[in-house]
């Protein structure tokens, strides 16, 4: 995970982390210098500015000449982002009454990015531990590399150390030679579709009762959490497995 990554799954966007992890490395600094540390435009860093202080993690300095800006601690940052959680849990109970009589509502969740197709990949890893993904995967020329490389370190040993396994339905594509090799070892079972009958560059699969979808090339996609939805994907997965 990178430190982006990290400071992302505390609420900030892919903007403020990039001004707050620039603001660290400069201590004391102005505008001008934070928007250059960190690639935005001047206009946009006074934006991103005023959204960390509001967040508590930037404070601003005032000066007769000019504003200085100070990130709070990174331990303080995450001591924050520790206690908005600890409130949030304690509403936990009233949230969850809302939901009484709407078990079989179907919950979506949209994410995008890298970041956002990482989510996807992780999402309730632990719940899913020891179970089985069945996937219809997809190409992966124009997915960046480091997504590739997530692949085929990161997301496998999430795999591996959950005791899960896979079955997959593939295209058969050169880009994809290198996964296939290594498929016994990885504990996945792939069958492969011929390229001009199957070309998807959006990888759709379905573990317990979570469905996901993610477009590697748009870099987006969703999660489903619904049984009847988690069915019918692994019903057609089968139909197609046996034909194949």
């Amino acid at each position: 995970m990178e430190t982006k990554d990290a400071l992302q799954l505390l609420g900030l966007s892919d903007k403020e982390a990039a001004v707050y992890l620039a603001l660290l490395q400069l201590g004391r600094a102005p505008a001008y210098s934070i928007a250059t540390k960190s690639g935005l435009k001047r206009p946009t860093t006074y934006v991103i500015l005023e959204e960390l202080i509001k967040k508590g993690l930037v404070v601003q300095i005032p000066r007769e000449k000019k504003q200085l800006y100070v990130a709070r601690p990174p331990e303080e940052a995450f001591a924050l982002a520790q206690e908005r959680l600890d409130l949030a849990k304690k509403k936990l109970p009233e949230i969850l009454a809302l939901t009484k009589g709407e078990a079989t509502k179907v919950n979506t969740i949209y994410f995008e990015g890298i970041a956002g197709i990482k989510q996807i990949l992780e999402y309730r890893a632990k719940d899913l531990e020891g179970k089985e993904t069945v996937a219809f995967w997809a190409t992966d020329h124009n997915a960046p590399k480091e997504l590739r490389d997530y692949f085929k370190k990161d997301y496998v040993a999430q795999i591996k150390k959950g005791g899960g396994s896979t079955r997959a339905i593939a295209p058969l594509h050169e880009n994809l030679h290198e996964y296939r090799v290594l498929d016994a070892t990885h504990n996945r079972k792939v069958k492969t579709v011929p390229y001009e009958q199957y070309s998807s560059e959006v990888s759709i699969d379905t573990v317990g009762d979570v469905v996901r979808v993610q477009d590697f090339k748009n870099l987006q996609g969703i999660v489903i959490e619904n049984e009847e939805v988690a069915k019918t994907v692994r019903e057609i997965f089968e139909m197609l497995w046996q034909r194949i």
